[in-house]
């Protein structure tokens, strides 16, 4: 069951290769929040809610998509 399914490329053609593009400073804000929570005591603690630092990384999440929000209402 070691047999190929797919047809080999053919020859001088390109593989697909992963995307390595740049986050927008909206997906950079998110990604900063939710790496920092699973590291976070407080954060995992379902009582205790959002640590300080979380809540500061929330509140710029929040802003810059208010932000692009606002831009896009204007067409900017």
């Amino acid at each position: 069951m070691d047999e190929r399914r797919d047809p080999e490329p053919e020859s001088g053609s390109r593989r697909a290769a992963t995307g390595r593009g740049k986050l927008t400073p909206l997906q950079q804000a998110w990604s900063r929040y939710v790496t920092h929570r699973p590291g976070c005591r407080t954060c995992q603690d379902p009582d205790a809610g959002r640590c300080s630092t979380a809540e500061g990384l929330w509140t710029s999440w929040k802003r810059l998509g208010d932000l692009a929000c606002e831009q896009m209402r204007r067409g900017a």
